[in-house]
Parts: C-alpha cells; structure tokens; sequence
C-alpha cells in the first residue's frame, strides 16, 4: 500500500508541472498582442531597440562631467556650439569639436590652387573631411597628409545632426557639407592629450616629477618598476609581461602635455618617451622626450655618450683596486676599463665612505660613486662584482652567497645626470634662451641650466638625494656592529 501511494504522489506532482506550464503559456500569448501594440504605438522597430541598446550607454555620467570640465578649463578646447553631442562609444570621448560654418567655406580659394579644387571636387558647400580640417584648425593640420594622418588613426569623427552623437567615424574620402560638427576623439584615460579631468588610471607607484618643459622631463622611477612592457605584450595578463604598472605606463598621467607649435619637423609625441633605461631594482632618474626632435637629440646624446650619468651604490665588502684593470688618479677617482661580451666597458669609482658590518665581506660596507662612461648591461653591478670583488648590496643575481644582505633591495640609485638641452640649443631655443639674459638658470632644488662659457651649450644638470634607506641602512649596520665588537671586549 505504501508503494502504491508513493506512485499515486509522483504523477500528482507531474500533472501539476504540466498544468503550470499550460498556463505560463496561455498568459505570454493572451499578453503578446498588448505588447505588440504598445510598440507600434511608440514606432519603435526591434532594429530600433538594439540600436538604442547599443548608443545610449555610451554618453555616461563621467563622459558628460569630463566635457563639462574641459569647457570650464580651456573655451578654445569646445566648438562655438552650445550642445556637444554624445561620445561614439567602444570607450572613446570628443575632447574637441569643429563646426562647419553655415555660409560654407568661402576662403576656400586661398587655401587651395584652383587645379587642387579641380582635382578634389573642393566646394564652398561641399569640401572632403581633410579639406575641412585644415581650414577649421590651420595649426593643428597645416597640411591634407597631417589631416589624413589623423582619420586614418580614428581620431576623427562625424555628427550630421546636432541632436544626435557621433555616429560616423570620419573617412579620407568623406566629406563635410555647412551644419556638420567635426569631432577629435581619443580613448579616454589611456592617451598622452586627453584633455585635463579625462579619469586616467593612475598608477599604484609615486612617480616624481623632478624637471618638466615643453621638451624634456626628468623623473625619478622607484625601484622595483621596470621602464618598459614586455615585448610583444600591452596589457599584461596571460600572456606574461608587467601590464600597467610599468614607468612607460605611469607617465601620462604624472606629466602635461607639450604646448610646442605642430610642424612637419617637430611636434609633440603621442606618448612621453624615455630615452634610456634604468634595471628594474634600480632607482634614480630617467630622461623623458616629449617632442620628436627632443626624441631623436636626446638618444644621440646617449647613444654617443654625451650624456653624463652618476649612482651612488652600497658594496659589499671593500672594493679591490687590480691594477690591470683598475688606474688610480690623485683626486681618488679609479677607472675600470673592462670589456663585457667583448664589448669595450668603461666605468669610474670613488669610495666615498666605510663602515663596519656584521654580514658585510671581511667585516664592512662601502658607499661609492659610480660614473659609466659607457652603457653595457649590467656594467655597474657586473665591474663590482667580478673586478672589484665587491658586489652592489642586494644583487641577487651578482651575489648569490650573501642572502642576509637582500631584505632592502638592490643599494644602487642613479641620483645625478647631465644633458645638453634639446631646444635651448637649436636656433630658435638660443633666441629664447638669449632673452632669458643668464648665463645660468636655477630651476630650484637639484635643477640647473647652464651654458658653457667656451662652446656655447646649454646643459641641464639634475640632482636629486638618495633614498632614506641608504643612509638609515649604513647607519644601522655600523651601529649593530660596533654594539657587538664592544660586547665582546
């Protein structure tokens, strides 16, 4: 009887689900036609639907408060119109907007030989996008091969009705007719010239900026980031590499952007470059260009040695002077002249000071002055380490016995550099630099320029202190040791 009643509650429950999804259905179709209706009534099409579905998302909060900023911060940055229409989306905001005149373009003849207005089909009512460009914004886009350099990057884009967004990414074939509204568009928060209150991701790590122009900056980089990305990898993620918290990465938001007139020659750089490189666990500072002539003058400056680079490093033990290798001069100043991968590497120290150690190399710790006239890989830590028998504190890869000594990281910061200027040196920077009527400029702390009184050059000289750690390290290692020596007599 049991086994028949358990039957009996199984198909009751079977019934049930059957008769409750008989019903479900019956209601979805006594509802379909109300729901049909309410959308004709409104005209609204299922192509419609996804459009909205797809365009209305787009012109966000933080998009509408970033246009808002950049209209109160700089009015040469909006278009003469009122309304700036939406964002045209996959993560891109209008920063700046052109609108085509009513009248059309009637100077159109002094900007174009009548064979060009032939050969391009130039109206005053009817002119291609790189035409329009280079009459509305004549700095910006001195020539058509700038302008199609711009569309062709997708930094242009098109609104034919000022009440709706920009939904046509601009073309070099497309053209621009009286009523249109132009839009510079950039990916917000990942490019160089995003206007000021676009939300950058700022970087996890403090990156000072020590000296700042139009051409060059100079910052400090932390130990412990590398200068550049993986190679072959952007974003970091699966495929290995370092992401976002890279120097490279953090510039953008830590530097302004170069205010320096756009010619063929010289313009300023999409991204703020680096022109050389420190090792991950070294701090110290690093050059930066700003310009494209700043990029190729400052890389000849290092590529040819001209630039003069100094770190101050924390050895372990007390460096031994060889004298094959090591030449000694009065003023105490040793140079080291030996090749690496039978590559000529060439590098002058100075013990600036000792002090005892209980973990250190025969009992001691020395401070020195590091100059590299030449750049090969690991020249610094490698000549201490297999010439001088005293490798850099924190070396890992140079000083694999001493693992007591690796708690702080590597003791090896570049704190001083000097550079010949990338603009006070061209023609048009000596005019500029002559109306500052100084021989010497001080830019404040550790910031200095200067011109050298036999050839002319206008040098920038930046210095900047140690990290705390060295001198609180140095300090209680002596102390430790000098306790222990005292114990002990």
């Amino acid at each position: 009887s049991n086994h028949n009643t358990t039957m009996l509650l199984k198909r009751g429950f079977r019934l049930l689900k059957i008769a409750s999804v008989v019903l479900t259905a019956q209601l979805c179709m006594s509802l379909a036609p109300a729901i049909t209706k309410s959308l004709h009534s409104k005209h609204i099409s299922s192509r419609q639907i996804s459009t909205c579905n797809r365009w209305q998302p787009l012109k966000s909060a933080a998009t509408d408060e970033v246009t808002s900023h950049a209209e109160e911060k700089d009015d040469a940055t909006s278009s003469k119109v009122d309304h700036i229409p939406g964002s045209r989306g996959d993560g891109y905001i209008v920063t700046k907007t052109y609108d085509v005149p009513i009248e059309g373009f009637p100077s159109l003849s002094d900007v174009f030989e009548p064979s060009d207005q032939e050969r391009l089909q130039l109206e005053v009512m009817n002119v291609t996008l790189p035409a329009a460009l280079m009459m509305l914004d004549p700095e910006k886009y001195p020539t058509q091969s700038r302008a199609r350099k711009a569309i062709r990057q997708r930094a242009i884009c098109i609104c034919r009705n000022s009440d709706s967004q920009f939904d046509e990414l601009g073309k070099v074939i497309a053209r621009a007719y009286p009523g249109d509204i132009i839009g510079y568009q950039q990916r917000g928060g990942s490019d160089y010239y995003s206007v000021q209150g676009t939300p950058y991701r700022l970087p996890a790590f403090d990156v000072p900026v020590i000296f700042e122009d139009d051409h060059v900056a100079i910052v400090n980089k932390p130990a412990g980031i590398v200068a550049y990305r993986a190679e072959g990898n952007r974003g970091g993620g699966s495929r290995g590499g370092h992401g976002r918290d890279t120097l490279i990465s953090a510039l953008p938001a830590v530097l302004k952007p170069s205010n320096i007139p756009i010619t063929d020659e010289n313009y300023p750089m999409k991204r703020p470059q680096p022109v050389h490189r420190l090792d991950r666990p070294t701090s110290g500072l690093v050059v930066v260009a700003k310009t494209k002539l700043a990029t190729v003058y400052l890389s000849q400056q290092f590529e040819f040695r001209k630039a003069q680079k100094t770190y101050m490093a924390i050895l372990n033990g007390s460096p031994q002077q060889p004298s094959c290798d090591n030449e000694t001069t009065e003023d105490g100043w040793h140079l080291i002249d030996h090749d690496l991968e039978d590559k000529s590497a060439v590098t002058k120290w100075k013990v600036l000071q000792t002090v005892k150690s209980l973990h250190g190399n025969n009992g001691v710790l020395t401070l020195v002055e590091l100059k590299p006239k030449t750049g090969r890989y690991h020249q610094l830590r490698r000549h201490m380490a297999w010439v001088c028998k005293a490798p850099i504190v924190g070396d890992a890869t140079y000083d694999e016995d001493n693992m007591r000594l690796r708690k702080r990281g590597l003791f090896l910061c570049s704190n001083e550099i000097t550079i010949e200027h990338p603009y006070y040196n061209t023609p048009s920077g000596r005019e500029e630099w002559s109306q500052l009527k100084k021989d010497t400029l001080n830019l404040g702390e550790g910031c200095l320029l200067e011109e050298d009184e036999e050839s002319g050059i206008v040098s920038l000289r930046v210095r900047i202190d140690l990290p705390k750690k060295f001198a609180s390290f140095l300090m209680h290692e002596d102390a430790r040791a000098n306790k222990f020596l005292n114990e002990t007599e």
